[in-house]
């Protein structure tokens, strides 16, 4: 699976897509991504967080059972 998902940064307050590879839960339900989001404006991956439609977006993957359970 290969989808672009936005994301936004705290540091550098900007928004910008990754191209992910994998998403998952893991066996506690916490969110994994491959690769893991990094700000492609500052570098960070500490401060990345999801933008309101990246939210949105990983929202409609879970009600329509797209993201898999263990890695």
């Amino acid at each position: 699976m290969k989808i672009k998902i936005e994301f936004a940064c705290s540091n550098c307050l900007n928004i910008f897509e990754v191209e992910i590879k994998d998403v998952y839960f893991d066996e506690v339900r916490e969110l994994h991504f491959t690769p893991e989001p990094e700000c492609t404006y500052c570098g960070g991956t500490e401060d990345v967080v999801f933008s309101h439609y990246g939210e949105d977006q990983i929202n409609n993957m879970i009600f329509r059972n797209q993201i898999r359970t263990g890695k």
